[in-house]
């Protein structure tokens, strides 16, 4: 660090000799300490500038004058010089403000090490700030120097008043979440919480973040011990239950009696909806069913109850149920809206619309689509496609593609969409159109050179180009089963039927889709592998009984299942 008076001016001079420099001498000819700190704190950039000026009062000249050579060290670039000039000022003066400021610069910076030493400082000058201690803790763990977080931790802890200790404790967890030593994270924590554990008003609250980052670390038996001791000190405490919740979702032995064991003392409906998730999860149907209609019953004002249950009984088939409960969670979205509502209303809808259309009512289907509110682009464009695919799934291709021509404009997806209606239609080259045009608009959409690639291959045409295009998608997207099958299609055109076989086996193994099943088929087939061929194809029969590829594919080659 500078000493001397004459060591600033050297710097001084050496900074102001720039374009800045007549404008920096003319203020300090003329200013006081505040009005020249003022001068200097108008930004030259958002980047370099500085908090408010320390009080006057506590600096002198001498210190003045190197918090002056400090900022303008940063406005000439100099990073390292300007941070060490502040902090030393900090030190120096003892104000929490230049504190702040030093630790600023080296944030922006990215200076990890600068950031550290800069926020320990602060907070070992005033080890009451909360905020000084709060940096330093988030700083030692964003830079992984876990074992060093115990201390601001415990300060952070017991600075906090009463009545917000608990919520802190909550979101330990959350902080370390990024940790790449989990277990260690466990082992520093821990002892830090250890007081609060035995506390009444924070005891559950500890124990949930203990089982929570044991969870983390993959202790799923200290998790659940953990969880089991948040709910015997408050048998009603919900983040205790949803760790008992989320460790019941993994299968975790004895968790899920926690979790029965605590619903009937919840008052809301936020573990039960969770509960409904996880067996929905297990494919519990019934029990799912179960529960959503005690959460109906209790909580009847509750619009996401309705959706999921609405949406299980159109997965069921049972449509005059069905309707009714989305016509419930309908109206009680649209009376209390929220940020998810218009998502939850396009799914409601899209339901009801489709058990009409089973009905013969298509018509009927497609104005409650077109009547949901799409106050957003984004909305505007779900609501087409909603649309679109009501239309597609009841053979309406030609609709469906007179609608997207009206709209899709040089929306890579929209006209990703309508050139498979077109295909549909049977009109290859405006199939071709299209498709390319999504590839000039979007080069890297590697559906487009899978879908045009393929089609060539199916209906036999240059081979070599479809290979090309099936080949760059794959490229694109790597491993991807669907142009894996693509690839695997083109080769058994080609003639290549042991390189077909390898690729349409990779992509089975990737994905058991029917049509994948239906290749994969067909070239066994050919190469006499017809007891493989049968049982691969009664395979993709079990997967979609009405998948169209598999179902030509049998008719023509009348294997006999």
């Amino acid at each position: 660090m500078w000493k001397k008076v004459s060591d600033y001016d050297a710097a001084m001079n050496r900074t102001l000799s720039g374009k800045a420099g007549k404008r920096w001498h003319a203020a300090l000819a003329t200013a006081t300490l505040g009005s020249a700190w003022m001068l200097l704190c108008a930004p030259v950039s958002a980047q370099t500038a500085p908090t408010e000026a320390p009080a006057p009062s506590a600096l002198t000249g001498e210190l003045f004058y190197q918090i002056l050579v400090g900022e303008l060290e940063l406005r000439q670039g100099e990073t390292a010089l300007g941070f060490s000039l502040l902090l030393d000022a900090a030190r120096q003066s003892n104000d929490a403000q230049l504190y702040s400021r030093s630790l600023d610069v080296a944030l922006r910076a990215r200076s990890g090490d600068g950031a550290l030493t800069a926020a320990r400082a602060w907070s070992r000058a005033f080890p009451q700030d909360r905020q000084a201690n709060s940096q330093w803790l988030q700083i030692l763990i964003a830079l992984g120097k876990l074992a060093d977080s115990a201390e601001p931790l415990k300060n952070e802890l017991s600075l906090a008043p009463d009545d917000e200790r608990r919520d802190l404790i909550q979101q330990i967890p959350a902080r370390y979440a990024r940790v790449a030593d989990k277990t260690l994270a466990v082992r520093v924590v821990q002892p830090v919480l250890e007081p609060y554990l035995r506390q009444a008003s924070t005891a559950s609250a500890a124990w949930t973040s203990v089982g929570r980052l044991r969870l983390a670390a993959e202790d799923k038996a200290g998790a659940l011990e953990a969880a089991r001791e948040a709910l015997t000190r408050a048998p009603n405490d919900v983040p205790a239950a949803l760790l008992a919740l989320e460790l019941s979702r993994r299968q975790v032995p004895a968790a899920e009696s926690l979790v029965r064991e605590a619903l009937p003392r919840q008052t809301n409906a936020e573990l039960a909806m969770g509960y409904v998730r996880v067996l929905i999860e297990q494919d519990r149907y019934t029990e799912a069913r179960e529960q959503l209609d005690a959460i109906t019953r209790q909580h009847p004002q509750l619009p996401e109850a309705w959706l999921v249950l609405g949406s299980m009984q159109f997965e069921q088939g049972q449509a005059e149920q069905a309707d009714a409960s989305l016509a419930r969670y309908v109206e009680l979205a649209q009376k209390n809206p929220n940020p998810a509502t218009p998502r939850g209303l396009l799914q409601a809808q899209s339901r009801r619309a489709e058990l009409l259309a089973r009905q013969g009512r298509l018509e009927e289907g497609r104005q409650l689509i077109a009547n949901l509110p799409s106050t957003t682009q984004e909305e505007q464009r779900s609501r087409l496609l909603t649309e679109v695919q009501l239309l597609r799934e009841h053979r309406q291709w030609e609709t469906a593609y007179d609608l997207l021509a009206r709209q899709s404009g040089n929306d890579a997806d929209l006209l990703y969409e309508q050139s498979m209606l077109a295909e549909k239609l049977g009109r290859h080259d405006e199939m071709e159109r299209l498709l390319r045009q999504v590839m000039a608009l979007q080069p890297d959409y590697h559906n487009a050179y899978n879908a045009l690639g393929f089609s060539l291959a199916d209906r036999n045409l240059r081979l070599q180009e479809a290979k090309q295009l099936i080949v760059k998608a794959l490229n694109l997207a790597p491993d991807d089963p669907f142009i894996t099958d693509s690839l695997g299609w083109v080769e058994f055109r080609l003639g290549n039927w042991s390189a077909a076989l390898l690729h349409l086996q990779k992509a089975y193994a990737g994905r058991a889709d029917a049509e994948i099943a239906a290749h994969l088929g067909e070239v066994l087939w050919r190469l006499k592998r017809a007891d493989e061929a049968r049982q691969i194809w009664r395979e993709g029969l079990k997967i979609a009984p009405d998948n169209e590829t598999l179902k030509e594919t049998l008719q023509r080659l009348q294997p006999g299942l």
